[in-house]
């Protein structure tokens, strides 16, 4: 299932849910008797013996905890376990067949600003705010034949318009995303294939662990930026390696993990398996006194960073830009190869947008110059836990579009000076920097 919300597209798996919830009523069922059967007095010891030491001395407390596990009944025992086990994979019991679980992926398209296309790699561009979305079902007798074939969404850009794809797992239920501009993967640079490759190139993004996509995987570390240019006119990356622009826009596959590995992974380990587990569910501990001098601050999460008359849009390679792309760590086997979602966004130019839905498109972006001379911040991320692709060998043949267009004689993108950025801001997991110390954070 595929839903559109608040301009943001939802791949939601309940096949997954379907199947955690009957994992988790195997394990109450096999696990219930034994755990129904334990000593009420030897399960609150191990308790204080364990998760409680610091209530040792604190007799009223200790006295308040026998008497709550004395009264409880064995049916109020054995609900409180099956709802802890439920809990813990992250579904509800009673939901119905079509609840979404915890299999759901979110995916948004980014304002951003168009980096200069010349011989300097940038940092990470800010997000400007979400793209609008529309279902193409919507306005089908008005849309070309073949986008009313491949349904989908509609999304607005002016042309040399630049963004960027976030993602985000609603649980951090893991996926692998395959991404593609027209025909071309934008990981891989080969052409599109529904099933999941490691070989001769990996062709997906791992979520959670790819926070977003800003462009094409052009080599180590470097991608290209995704930038909308009219089809037809030879500048997409897809009519550069396939000679046509049959599809154009841009199109999104979701495949989730194997439900069977996700629960031995993260369910399993977190499932309550003993009377102590459920008791220490039902019974909550006094609140330990605050210090604050000793607390630590959490790091502020970073911010979410003239029209064609042509009938469709698709992507073509602006300029470059510092970002990884990460390798996936897991066998090819334990994504689900037979459930995925596929999804196709329609690009539209300005007039074209008017002309279909009615509405008038978004205000043009601020260039990076305005931006840059407002002093606001670009970014720069780094996973050193991870390890980043080669980028696609395939796109060593494309030529960006500023390259192409001084080829033509043509001018097709403005305001592509080089800039300045000062204001460079680090996000994500931390990487050790040349000469820094690493310092020792414990007692």
């Amino acid at each position: 299932m595929i839903e559109l919300r608040h301009d943001q597209l939802r791949f939601a798996f309940p096949e997954i849910a379907a199947a955690l919830r009957a994992q988790v009523a195997a394990h109450v069922e096999t696990h219930r008797p034994r755990l129904l059967a334990e000593d009420r007095v030897v399960a609150l010891e191990h308790l204080f013996d364990n998760r409680w030491r610091r209530h040792q001395k604190d007799a009223a407390f200790r006295a308040e905890a026998f008497r709550r596990a004395s009264a409880f009944n064995s049916e109020e025992l054995a609900a409180a376990f099956t709802r802890a086990a439920a809990d813990a994979a992250g579904i509800d019991p009673e939901a119905s067949a079509d609840d979404d679980g915890p299999a759901t992926l979110c995916i948004e398209f980014q304002r951003t600003l168009r980096i200069p296309d010349d011989d300097r790699t940038y940092p990470l561009p800010p997000g400007l705010g979400r793209f609008p979305l529309r279902h193409a079902d919507d306005f089908a007798e008005r849309l070309p034949a073949h986008w009313q074939e491949r349904g989908g969404v509609l999304m607005p850009m002016f042309q040399a318009e630049a963004l960027w794809i976030n993602f985000r797992s609603l649980s951090g239920y893991p996926f692998a995303l395959k991404i593609a501009a027209g025909k071309i993967n934008a990981v891989s640079a080969e052409a599109w294939r529904a099933e999941l490759h490691r070989r001769p190139a990996q062709d997906y993004v791992v979520i959670p662990g790819q926070p977003w996509l800003d462009g094409f995987a052009v080599r180590r570390g470097v991608i290209r930026q995704f930038v909308a240019m009219p089809l037809g006119a030879g500048y997409s990356v897809e009519e550069q390696l396939t000679g046509a622009a049959d599809i154009g826009g841009i199109q999104l596959q979701a495949h989730p993990l194997r439900a069977d590995v996700y629960f031995q992974e993260t369910v399993a380990p977190r499932l309550p398996k003993t009377l102590a587990d459920v008791l220490a569910l039902l019974i909550p501990e006094p609140a330990v006194k605050f210090d604050s001098a000793t607390a630590c601050c959490a790091m502020a999460a970073p911010p979410c960073p003239a029209a064609s008359a042509a009938p469709g849009m698709g992507l073509g390679a602006g300029g470059q830009m510092r970002q990884e792309i990460y390798a996936d760590r897991r066998p090819l086997s334990d994504w689900d190869a037979a459930l995925r979602r596929r999804c196709f966004v329609h690009l539209c130019n300005s007039l074209l947008w008017r002309e279909i839905t009615g509405a008038a498109p978004p205000q043009p972006p601020v260039t990076a110059n305005e931006y840059t001379r407002a002093g606001l911040p670009w970014f720069d991320y780094y996973r050193e836990d991870f390890r980043p692709l080669p980028g696609g060998k395939a796109f060593a043949k494309v030529r960006s579009i500023f390259q192409l267009g001084k080829k033509k004689g043509d001018v097709p993108l403005p305001s592509n000076e080089p800039i300045q950025t000062p204001h460079v801001v680090p996000v994500g997991p931390t990487k050790r920097r040349a000469g820094e110390v690493r310092a020792w954070r414990g007692d």
